[in-house]
């Protein structure tokens, strides 16, 4: 009976640590930009391409962590990304890898990878 209350603990703490998200930041550059207010407007773009004036990177930012409603968007990770980006100075991302992340024990988790810019 021990046994199995230690294995249904572990589980529980492995549920737990898995369904967390994380994002981490490393800052790209020389240029230095003021952060932004919270709530300030980050523009998202899918593509490089879709940016149609000049721009600075300031940093790449990864998010992992679960997906929208357990679908796979990354709704969920728009608001942290956005956040890292503002803390950068930055007014705008590009998604650069978006893919899920398969795990037995939780459902489908998304990873993505961005660059924070600064629209010139």
């Amino acid at each position: 009976m021990k046994t199995i209350t230690h294995f249904i603990l572990l589980a529980m703490i492995l549920v737990g640590v898995s369904s967390c998200a994380s994002t981490s930041v490393t800052k790209i550059g020389i240029a230095t930009y003021a952060p932004l207010a919270e709530g300030k407007d980050v523009t998202i773009f899918n593509t490089e391409s879709e940016v149609k004036q000049p721009f600075v990177v300031v940093g790449i930012i990864s998010y992992e962590g679960p997906g929208n409603n357990d679908k796979l968007d990354f709704g969920a990770a728009t608001e942290p990304l956005r956040e890292k980006a503002r803390a950068l100075g930055g007014n705008g991302i590009i998604i650069d890898k978006f893919h899920p992340i398969n795990s037995v024990i939780t459902s489908t988790r998304i990873s993505v990878r961005a660059r924070a810019i600064h629209l010139i």
